[in-house]
């Protein structure tokens, strides 16, 4: 027995054979004593719930295997997992994932320093499964603060590298309505106004980047990033002017610059100008009008 709170590990798999083993494996090795892996597997055709299956009969009690008969989709499947978690805290990683050594124990660490405590972070490294980048951090800039502002406007954290206090999660759990995007709405509801938010230095999870990654195409889940900020401005009106400054960014600058790297100038010339209408002010915005046309 333990006294020290319990820490749910919440995995999502579909079609992931290839890589489940190593993701359960890595969440098997932490060192935290008091500790549960639940996975929810969303239908899989490929092997992978029977992987699962193994995995729970060979850990009972510490491997829990949530394998739904139908494909639900990422949203709610995750909250098939959710509702089987039950920790005092959770920790977020897909099924291709993988957790570094030491990260539930320091995140663990860094919550029982302050219970106004609702969301940690940390570094993440990127690598690619085809070899044709070399791996390298996610995060720019690692950020601490308090409330949801920082998080409509920078999302600091992936979510492989996110562990929150339980008792913070709405009773809904993740937002159905959003059907890829609903972590970056979950964070938004985890602080509030009041939840403060930090890091642990260093990294310890790894990102996998392959060709069936639901971010592969940065244009894809725009509809969705476009749904989430308006649920955030309908769910908390005293973020307005955060959500206004990240819709600009998010739906046209950002676009605007990946639409310019492919070469496609006419539509990013589009998404700066729409940027612009809604923010004459925003000066990188006419910078890069100006290139589109050059």
């Amino acid at each position: 027995m333990t006294d020290q709170p319990k820490i749910s590990i919440h995995i999502i798999a579909y079609n992931q054979k290839d890589y489940i083993r190593e993701a359960i494996d890595s969440a098997l090795a932490q060192d935290y004593p008091n500790l549960e892996v639940v996975v929810a597997d969303d239908a899989s055709t490929d092997g992978t719930a029977e992987i699962i299956a193994g995995y729970a009969r060979d850990h009972l009690g510490r491997v829990i295997a949530v394998l739904n008969p139908d494909n639900l989709g990422i949203t709610r499947n995750s909250n098939v997992g959710l509702r089987a978690c039950s920790g005092d805290f959770i920790a977020f990683m897909g099924g291709d994932d993988v957790l570094l050594p030491g990260k539930i124990s320091a995140q663990a660490l860094w919550f029982a320093q302050d219970e106004r405590r609702a969301l940690c972070g940390h570094q993440v490294e990127v690598f690619y499964q085809d070899n044709s980048r070399p791996p390298h951090p996610l995060s720019r800039h690692l950020l601490a603060g308090t409330g949801a502002e920082t998080f409509i406007k920078h999302n600091p954290f992936g979510a492989t590298a996110v562990m929150v206090r339980a008792s913070r999660i709405p009773p809904y759990g993740f937002d159905e309505t959003l059907p890829v995007v609903s972590d970056q709405m979950m964070w938004v509801d985890v602080l509030r106004d009041d939840g403060v938010f930090g890091f642990i230095p260093g990294t310890y999870s790894r990102y996998r980047q392959h060709d069936a990654n639901v971010t592969r195409n940065p244009f894809a889940n725009l509809g969705d990033v476009e749904r989430h900020l308006l649920n955030v401005a309908q769910r908390y009106p005293q973020f307005s002017s955060a959500v206004r400054w990240a819709t600009t960014r998010r739906l046209y600058y950002d676009v605007g610059i990946t639409l310019m790297a492919a070469g496609r100038k006419p539509e990013a010339r589009r998404k700066f100008l729409s940027a612009l209408r809604r923010e004459p002010w925003f000066a990188k915005a006419w910078v890069r009008l100006a290139q589109t046309l050059a």
